[in-house]
């Protein structure tokens, strides 16, 4: 399948724009008043609670949705084990490079401050070294996944055959309303006696895993269907906005409600409020981002790197903010614009230059 040169274009810059949100979605954790982050600020600000809420409604999700993409298409043109030798280079190496020594360097950074709730080794081995890490591990699984369905003939033809059916059958809206079923259905497992909020090794849960892989699927199978990615890509505005508006009072309406009632009609609602708010974001980069520019292409290239790195010195700049009481809007707005230009610096200037921490950090 065929893709216009923009098409691509702006999922790369729209998954660029989104890891590079990390920058700040977690400066908003210092200044957070739940204080379930790592550190914080003693002054907080409400703000930043609904700033951190907001973005988790579409952020990674969204990440997974253009993942998937990305992973069918490169499956695509290049076959299961280039595939799969690319994709181990691009994920496992950064993933392990960057956990012994920034998280490393990280947790003995909170040790020092007295921050780590726990002894330096015991932290590091109940799940610390891999802290924002965690969607490396989710995308391992996945793209393990799709190898093997790639690779086995008959998996891969059933898997086609009921991709090709739901996509000729469904409209796209339809499917999008059903969607909610899978979180309900993922409670129900629950219910019944399968551990879905049990932690492996402290780092991953089957029903974080399986959240996330529904994305991971929808992306595969809008680059089989360019007809649902220009539908997912073209939301109108003015049904859009009256429906997010829609979805966000239900929110609040469903919260006030107790029982089973309250319950269903708050998983569906906010289901489909993260659909909804993934399909404004597709369609977002699609109007903005029409054309390839020297710009975008070097974000998109620095993008893994500033993720890379940022986790480490929002904490690290915050332990130094918290010294100066300044107040929370000046305090986030320097970690936030000194976070990022620090690391655009250190991609273009450590990283990019050097072959071996490209592999390291970059899997290039």
């Amino acid at each position: 399948m065929q893709h216009s040169s923009n098409r691509i274009d702006y999922l790369d810059a729209m998954r660029a724009v989104l890891m590079m949100l990390g920058i700040i979605l977690h400066s908003a954790h210092l200044y957070n008043p739940s204080h379930k982050w790592l550190l914080h600020e003693p002054q907080s600000q409400p703000f930043f609670y609904y700033l951190i809420e907001v973005i988790r409604v579409f952020r990674m999700p969204a990440f997974f949705v253009v993942s998937g993409f990305f992973c069918a298409m490169l499956i695509q043109r290049y076959g299961s084990e280039p595939f799969m030798q690319s994709r181990l280079k691009k994920l496992l190496v950064p993933l392990l490079v960057s956990a012994v020594t920034l998280n490393v360097m990280q947790a003995f950074l909170l040790q020092q401050f007295g921050w780590l709730p726990e002894a330096f080794i015991p932290y590091l081995l109940h799940g610390g070294w891999v802290q924002h890490l965690w969607f490396l591990l989710d995308l391992l699984v996945f793209v393990f996944l799709l190898y093997l369905g790639y690779r086995l003939p008959r998996a891969r033809q059933e898997l086609q055959r009921l991709s090709a059916k739901t996509i000729s059958t469904l409209p796209l809206l339809v499917l999008i309303s059903l969607l909610p079923l899978y979180p309900l259905a993922m409670i129900v497992l629950n219910k019944l006696g399968l551990p879905m909020y049990h932690a492996w090794f402290g780092v991953m849960g089957i029903y974080e895993l399986l959240y996330n892989l529904q994305f991971f699927l929808f992306g595969l199978m809008l680059y089989s269907s360019p007809k649902w990615l220009t539908q997912f890509s073209n939301v109108r505005l003015r049904y859009g906005t009256p429906a997010l508006i829609t979805l966000i009072a239900l929110h609040y309406f469903s919260a006030s409600l107790t029982g089973v009632v309250g319950q269903v009609l708050a998983i569906y609602s906010n289901t489909l409020l993260c659909w909804l708010s993934i399909a404004l974001c597709f369609t977002v980069f699609n109007r903005l981002v029409t054309h390839s520019s020297a710009h975008w292409r070097f974000l998109s290239e620095a993008s893994y790197t500033v993720y890379l790195f940022h986790h480490f010195i929002v904490i690290a700049l915050g332990l130094s903010i918290m010294q100066t009481g300044l107040p929370p809007v000046v305090g986030y707005s320097l970690v936030v614009i000194a976070t990022l230009l620090l690391t655009l610096a250190i991609h273009r200037y450590v990283i990019a230059p050097s072959r071996i921490l490209r592999l390291g950090f970059n899997g290039k």
